[in-house]
């Protein structure tokens, strides 16, 4: 497994990128991935677009949303359930929203690498899911994160 804080370093160059930038480099990196398995522990992938073997670019978005939606679902379930065995992450990541943006995405991106999520999926989808679920809703995190889900956005 990588280091930590290369992932960590990896999803803040990602967090630059808009959502829908995001998206699609999850779908590319989910196609990198299945044809080269050790690019799993590669912190910082960013494959080139290829149409041959990636496909349109809409069905890349469409399969990084897919992604999005299935890690955003276990990364809820972390946060805001109630297992004691999730205590540590689930503090960590709370304590994050504290000191700012940036804190809260490297802890998202250090509590996706335990759930078994590929290193360089993990840097992309930490950035993603601060800025499209957690930060907006910090106030109310659990309850308008759950919402959220809920309604698939």
């Amino acid at each position: 497994m990588p280091n930590v804080s290369e992932v960590v370093k990896a999803a803040e160059r990602h967090s630059t990128k808009d959502e829908a930038a995001l998206e699609v480099l999850a779908g590319m990196v989910d196609k990198e991935l299945e044809k080269n398995p050790a690019a799993r522990e590669i912190a910082y992938l960013e494959p080139k677009y290829d149409g041959k073997t990636m496909g349109a670019l809409d069905d890349l978005k469409a399969l990084g949303r897919k992604i999005l939606m299935r890690w955003n679902k276990e990364l809820h379930a972390l946060v805001c359930g109630d297992k004691p065995t999730d205590a540590k992450e689930r503090q960590e990541i709370l304590k994050a929203l504290n000191l700012g943006e940036a804190a809260v995405i490297a802890s998202v991106a250090a509590a996706l690498l335990p759930m078994g999520v590929p290193a360089p999926l993990a840097a992309v989808l930490a950035p993603l899911i601060v800025k499209k679920f957690i930060w907006p809703a910090k106030d109310e995190l659990c309850a308008a994160w759950g919402e959220a889900i809920t309604r698939g956005k």
